[in-house]
Formats: C-alpha cells, sequence, structure tokens
C-alpha cells in the first residue's frame, strides 16, 4: 500500500506563499530563501517509495529523480509525482484521488500536517488524526509553547521569558546584559535560526543561531534592539517571542522522535553545522557517547512523552543545546518533518539498510551545482561517488537543474567523522572545480552596535 506524501514547506500546493505557522507571514520570506525552500521540497523524493504518491510545489528534475530512485533499486515510473503543474488547477483534488486509487495509497504524510494539509487529507477521504485535525501541530511548532510545556515537566530550559510586552522585554535584556550575559531573541514561529537576533554587552562573539549580533552598552541601545521585535502600530500579541540567555560557543543537537499509541521512538539524533545559521547536519552526533549526550537524550525523550500524552502522533524533533562547560538544555520542539528527516531516511535505505549503526553522515547545503550528469560523472571517475556495497560516498541530496543559484545539497557518508570530512573535502574540490560553489557561512551575518 502507498503513501500520499506532501510537502507544503515553502509554497504550498494550495499556492499560499509559504506556511505562515511554520515560517512566518510570507514577508518575512526574502527571494533567496523562498527559493532555497521550494527547492528543499526535492528532498521528499528520500522519502517516497514504490508505490508512493507525491505532491511537491516545485518541478522535480527528472534526471535527479532517477538517480535519486535509482540508488535505492526502483525507478520513477514507481512514483506518481504530482508537481505545481497540477496544484493550481480546479481539477487538482480529482487528479490526487486518481492517483491515490492507482497507487492503492491508504494514509498521508504532509511534510507539516497543519489545519490546510489537514483540509486536504480529509477532503482525499484519508484519515486525519484527532489533535493534527485540530491545529495540534501548530501548537506544537511554536516556541512559546514549547517553554511552557518544558519549563512545566521540569526539563532543564535556557533562563528567559516569554514577555508580554516590549518593556517586559527591555527590562529583561537589561538586567541580563548589566550581569555580562548575553540575550538571544527568538521569533515564536520561524526555522534554521531565521528571526534570531544575539545582543551582547559589548564582547565580540561568533554567533551560533543568529544572523546578527548587537552590541547593546546602554538602555537606548536595549530600547533599539527590543524595538526591532515591536512594530509600531501592532498589537502586543502579534509579537509573540522568547528572550533567552545566550551562551556563546554551544553546539546545536537534536533527536527525532516517531509518536504512537505504543510510545515515543527515537529514529536518529545529529548535531546542526551552524554557519551561523543552519548549514547542514552531522549525523549521527560526535558527541553521541558523552554524559551530556545521554542527558540531552533523557530529558528530550520526557518531552516527547509528554507530547504524546497530550494526542500528537507522528514525526517529532528536538532541539537543544550542550555548551562549553558541558551542561545541556533544552531549545525547542517541531512536530513536523524536518531538515533531518530525508537524512535519516538516507542514512536507513543507503547507509545502513541492516540496522548497522556503522556509518556518519556530513550534509552540506545552499550549493550552486553543476549539472547532474557532469557532477555524477566526476564524482564517480574520482571515486567518491556513493558505492551502494561499500555504504559511502558522496550522494547529491538536491539538484534543481542546473538553475545557477544556491539550492542544490548533497552528503557524504563514511566509516568515521575524519574519513567523511576528507570526502566532503574531495566532493567540494570537485564542484568547485566543475564551476560551481559551495557556501562556507552566511554571508548576511553582521555585527551592530
Amino acid at each position: 500500500m502507498g503513501t500520499l506524501l506532501i510537502n507544503n514547506l515553502g509554497r504550498l500546493i494550495t499556492g499560499t506563499r509559504g506556511a505562515s505557522a511554520l515560517l512566518g507571514h510570507a514577508n518575512m520570506l526574502d527571494p533567496p530563501y523562498d527559493r532555497y525552500l521550494r527547492a528543499q521540497s526535492h528532498r521528499t523524493v528520500w522519502l517516497a517509495r514504490p508505490g508512493d504518491v507525491m505532491i511537491v510545489p516545485t518541478p522535480i528534475d527528472r534526471q535527479f529523480l532517477e538517480y535519486a530512485t535509482g540508488l535505492r533499486g526502483f525507478g520513477p515510473a514507481d512514483l506518481t509525482v504530482l508537481g505545481p503543474g497540477t496544484a493550481h488547477t480546479a481539477g487538482f483534488a480529482e487528479t490526487v484521488t486518481r492517483a491515490i486509487a492507482d497507487r492503492r495509497a491508504e494514509k498521508a504524510w504532509p511534510y507539516y500536517f497543519d489545519r490546510t494539509a489537514a483540509a486536504l487529507v480529509r477532503s482525499l477521504d484519508l484519515p486525519v488524526p484527532g489533535f493534527t485535525g485540530q491545529g495540534g501541530a501548530e501548537l506544537l511548532n511554536s516556541k512559546v509553547m514549547f517553554r511552557a510545556l518544558a519549563a512545566g515537566i521540569g526539563v532543564p530550559i535556557a533562563e528567559g521569558v516569554v514577555p508580554a510586552s516590549a518593556a517586559e522585554a527591555e527590562e529583561y535584556v537589561w538586567a541580563a546584559l548589566s550581569l555580562g550575559h548575553c540575550v538571544i531573541v527568538k521569533q515564536d514561529f520561524h526555522v534554521g535560526g531565521l528571526g534570531n537576533e544575539i545582543a551582547s554587552p559589548g564582547e565580540r562573539i561568533r554567533p551560533i543561531g543568529a544572523r546578527q549580533v548587537h552590541h547593546c552598552t546602554d538602555r537606548e541601545s536595549v530600547a533599539r534592539f527590543v524595538a526591532r521585535h515591536w512594530k509600531a502600530g501592532h498589537a502586543e500579541h502579534e509579537h509573540r517571542v522568547v528572550v533567552e540567555r545566550y551562551t556563546p560557543d554551544s553546539r546545536s543537537i537534536y533527536v527525532g522522535f516517531h509518536l504512537t499509541d505504543d510510545g515515543a521512538e527515537a529514529y536518529g539524533h545529529g548535531e546542526m553545522r551552524m554557519t551561523p545559521i543552519i548549514n547542514g547536519l552531522i549525523t549521527p552526533s560526535p558527541a553521541a557517547s558523552s554524559p551530556a549526550f545521554a542527558e540531552f537524550l533523557g530529558h528530550a525523550e520526557r518531552l516527547a512523552d509528554a507530547v504524546r500524552v497530550m494526542g500528537y502522533r507522528g514525526q517529532l524533533s528536538v532541539d537543544g543545546v550542550l555548551t562549553p562547560g558541558e551542561d545541556v538544555f533544552l531549545t525547542e520542539f517541531n512536530a513536523r518533518s524536518g531538515g533531518a528527516t530525508h537524512n535519516h531516511c538516507i542514512m536507513s535505505q543507503l547507509a545502513e539498510p541492516h540496522g548497522e549503526t556503522d556509518r556518519i553522515m556530513l550534509d552540506r547545503r545552499r550549493c550552486t551545482l553543476p549539472p547532474l550528469e557532469k557532477l555524477l560523472t566526476t564524482l564517480d571517475g574520482e571515486g567518491l561517488g556513493f558505492d551502494t556495497t561499500r555504504r559511502s560516498g558522496v550522494v547529491v541530496t538536491v539538484h534543481d537543474g542546473g538553475t545557477g543559484r544556491e539550492t542544490g545539497e548533497f552528503c557524504a557518508v563514511a566509516e568515521n567523522l575524519e574519513t567523511a570530512e576528507l570526502l566532503e573535502n574531495d566532493a567540494v574540490a570537485a564542484i568547485r572545480g566543475l564551476g560551481g560553489a559551495v557556501a562556507e557561512a552566511e554571508s548576511e551575518t553582521k555585527e551592530q552596535v
């Protein structure tokens, strides 16, 4: 039996730009990042199995589809891919209905099971879980909701507040900076570190998880910093933000769970590569053997259990921070698929297909890749292409058909971190040798006084 895979990240299949509850309002997305998000929808290919139906908001390059399915032993004919040409037509529902009937699909897996996705799934006569059908997943992508639930069950979170007003936020920021602490302000709904900004009492720090650092040395500069998040003429409730103490040079870690009626099962974990916002993952985390990471996993499991008791069923990722002093605390959760979902699918299907746990993956994003055929020929010729027998090599995880924009992605899989790093470096050199580009760090990182 097949599954209906719905990727509603970026431009929604309904034609709405951006999922506001996940990414903020449409005008919060600059055009380059909007293109990047829509290209990310191609990751859905790695979630698909023979017999599935895929709905994606942007067309998938045919050659890339052949490559991504061929690595796993099947082909494009084994899938039904519905793209933007059908999604905005009057007969869209009928087209999807025929496709799921032909493929005998009995369930839906939206990237984000918000109310828009729930309405579509319900119209197709496929089951909608009760909690998500009532907007529950949207609650569980809120940083405000996360802090309330985490604090309520006693798992560690960063010291901070959910301010009810700009004045309250300003008071907290000034008090923390006066004690020599840094502070981070996070938008309630946003992803990948976007919308986050750091206030520093004057020391120069390397931003991790935010694009901007503001040096605030008096009340006036703090007021300007806070005012960036409270626009004149808007109601206070429209500016739900989280204000937390920020610990420089910390590592961003995560673990993913499947929540079912039977319990919460961890399916994998890793570490985010922040440059300064997310630009890839290390899967699994190199810190996995440390006592601090074990502590993180225990806290995350408690949180996942609480979410399951609330009624949520599906994927849940829990993020945390490992400080230089080996302290851990949780930072947010997301009740949806995420930036690591396809990584774990690739690991389970290609790198560790028989349940092995002896491979590590380095994931690199925001690449401008050369034409796919030329790239694959070069990788294979240099011995870098993924080898299913050795279970290692480079996998091109996203390729948009050569538009010349920073929307391509790849990963390097090897038996240990050192070998994976060497493999990744060789792949970067090959890409650049073909005229492509690989982002090292966000060019928009800024320090402001």
